[in-house]
């Protein structure tokens, strides 16, 4: 699916009566397809106006970013990007960089907005975090004399955090003791339950078939959120859900060693 191809917004009504609501249509080879409906004041932007505004901001910024995936599902267009800026180091050899995130929706989920994210270098997994990362949503649209001023703080935000802060720190202290959190298998029964209880059923059981395959005598809780980021990030048809749950894994494991 193209996540690039033209956009429309269409007011709605029934029977001659007008609605306060609009359409969003997108064009497919057979022709406009409704992909959502949103207010008559929600900020519709192209998903090519987020790419591009991504672009602007990475080129605006003290750190180099280069684009790592595109995702879209007809309605959710997340496209997101990797530095090498070393934020920290997990263990000897094991270090994990900044990264950005720029989001859109058509269907009114999500507005138009970004957050930082680490990624690990040693294999490009993602991490994302509500509880460390703040989110920022944008109050204009790229066409608009305001643009410049969301730019400069967005910019601004990034090259303050390229240079640390105690949220940054204490989130990549806490990667730091899951390497030293050994999980026993009742370690493990006690992070599902009270930590990663949100994950469904079916996702638990890839995530310790991946975790225990490894020959390791030892399974730390650094290689169990390793196993479950390895699954969620590289997905070959990912979802919606999987960036949620991405957040879910890294918060709830960093909450059982804070």
């Amino acid at each position: 699916m193209n996540p690039y191809s033209p956009i429309r917004k269409v007011p709605l009504d029934f029977e001659g009566i007008s609605s306060s609501a609009y359409g969003v249509q997108i064009q497919k080879e057979d022709g406009w397809k409704e992909a959502g409906v949103v207010g008559a004041n929600y900020m519709l932007l192209p998903n090519e106006d987020v790419r591009d505004a991504a672009e602007q901001v990475s080129k605006e910024c003290n750190i180099d970013f280069t684009h790592n995936k595109t995702f879209f599902n007809g309605k959710n267009f997340i496209y997101s990007m990797k530095s090498n800026h070393v934020a920290g180091t997990i263990k000897k050899g094991d270090d994990v960089a900044l990264g950005l995130q720029f989001w859109n929706s058509y269907d009114g989920s999500r507005s138009f907005g970004f957050s930082m994210m680490l990624y690990r270098l040693a294999c490009t997994n993602g991490m994302m975090s509500k509880n460390y990362f703040n989110t920022y949503r944008f109050k204009h649209e790229p066409n608009s004399e305001n643009w410049e001023e969301n730019l400069e703080q967005v910019v601004e935000n990034i090259n303050t955090l390229s240079h640390g802060s105690d949220r940054l720190d204490t989130f990549i202290s806490n990667l730091r003791k899951l390497t030293e959190l050994d999980v026993t298998m009742d370690r493990l029964g006690d992070l599902r339950h009270n930590h990663l209880n949100e994950l469904p059923v079916g996702l638990w059981g890839q995530i310790v078939d991946r975790f225990t395959v490894t020959n390791k005598e030892d399974h730390s809780g650094w290689d169990l959120l390793n196993a479950a980021t390895d699954i969620l990030w590289h997905k070959e048809n990912p979802t919606v859900a999987s960036y949620n749950q991405n957040q879910v894994v890294i918060d709830g494991l960093c909450k059982a060693v804070a």
